[in-house]
């Protein structure tokens, strides 16, 4: 049997044992590179092509096609377009505001100049239902957000038979804490739990109704994959409680953002779902809320170890990354780097349920070489 790209990756998802294992490399924001890495990249390899951005606040790039088809890469990523009209400018180089207001600023000094939040329309004070209520939010049906998904999806399927990752960014966690500032949105989980949730309702509608117009868009049985995600872990702990916190106050609205996609596909879509750190014990409620990845499967937090998670959920979610960002991409040898792989592939990816790609994105030191490696390894080791 001759694999397509496609097949490869719903076999993993499926959790049934492809030819080899699946490789994902720019299916989402958080699942590619840096620029400043892809720079790097792209001088060793060879690949004189212009870099197209990504996101502008975590900037990261789209690989380009040769990239990707030197990698075997199996995904192919779709996103929203640009906001038409909004606030969403450029002060200067260094400084935007994004469509909802939230003004972020570069980090200069920093080798990748990621951008942080530093100003938001609910900054300071108290959250009032009030206030929410009278926000001019931004039109989650903004004809700009599906403008060139059908062109996108066209171009995926003339290329060859890829995955279609429709990547759909912010959620209520993410743009919720950037709208009101990180300290003031832990606290009103717990001070003011009735006026946050009502922002979080209204950023909800937004995600759910940019969803229906882009999967419109995309043709609902053009999708393979609904990806998006937030952060729920730290290294070592939870962020939320899971059993109060997250199970009574953001549970609820992922649980609605699933339904919308897979009532939206028919059922048809997989879901996967980004969380940094130690998501360990939140796994039992995404998998209650119907997501069926899991990424970037950060294998160095707390609870994350790849046997324990195989074990406790190798058969109902599949694992999306694991391969070590924190240590032996950046710094290890393109022989640790192989070994890595092949440990990771053998542990995640017996009897299916694994998609091979970095702990989020990889970053400017991790040296070329090293990611060749990677990728190469995913290609010719065969599951032991």
């Amino acid at each position: 049997m001759t694999w397509t790209h496609r097949e490869r990756i719903l076999a993993a998802l499926n959790h049934e044992e492809p030819d080899r294992v699946p490789i994902d490399f720019g299916g989402a924001e958080f699942t590619t590179i840096t620029l400043a890495g892809y720079e790097k990249l792209k001088k060793y390899m060879g690949v004189d092509e212009p870099t197209e951005v990504m996101s502008i606040i975590h900037t990261c790039a789209h690989p380009a096609e040769a990239i990707l088809n030197r990698f075997e890469v199996d995904t192919r990523n779709v996103q929203p377009g640009p906001f038409e009209g909004g606030v969403d400018h450029w002060t200067d180089d260094n400084t935007y505001t994004d469509t909802f207001n939230v003004l972020w600023k570069r980090t200069e000094k920093a080798v990748d100049q990621h951008f942080l939040h530093k100003d938001g329309p609910f900054h300071g004070g108290k959250l009032t239902v009030e206030q929410v209520e009278e926000y001019d939010w931004p039109d989650g049906k903004n004809p700009g957000l599906a403008k060139g998904v059908r062109e996108r999806v066209e171009q995926i399927h003339a290329n060859g038979d890829h995955a279609v990752c429709l990547y759909l960014p912010g959620g209520v966690i993410h743009r919720g804490y950037a709208m009101r500032g990180f300290e003031a949105y832990l606290k009103d989980l717990y001070k003011r739990p009735e006026a946050l949730q009502r922002m979080m309702d209204k950023l909800c509608d937004f995600w759910c109704d940019t969803a229906e117009i882009m999967i419109e868009a995309a043709g609902p049985e053009n999708v393979d994959i609904i990806y998006f995600g937030e952060d729920l872990g730290t290294q070592d702990s939870c962020m939320f409680d899971p059993e109060t916190i997250y199970k009574d106050y953001l549970k609820p609205h992922h649980r609605r953002m699933v339904e919308t996609v897979k009532g939206l596909t028919n059922n048809k879509a997989k879901v996967c779902y980004h969380c940094c750190g130690s998501a360990y014990h939140f796994i039992p409620h995404l998998l209650d809320i119907g997501i069926d990845a899991l990424n970037p499967v950060q294998v160095t937090a707390k609870n994350m170890e790849p046997e324990r998670l195989k074990e406790a959920f190798g058969d109902r979610l599949t694992f999306w990354g694991g391969i070590n960002t924190q240590e032996i991409l950046p710094f290890g040898t393109p022989e640790e780097v192989v070994a890595e792989t092949k440990r990771i592939i053998n542990i995640l990816g017996k009897g299916g349920g694994y998609i091979l790609n970095s702990v989020h994105n990889i970053q400017a030191e991790v040296p070329p070489e090293n990611i060749v490696a990677m990728f190469e390894t995913g290609v010719n080791h065969r599951y032991h």
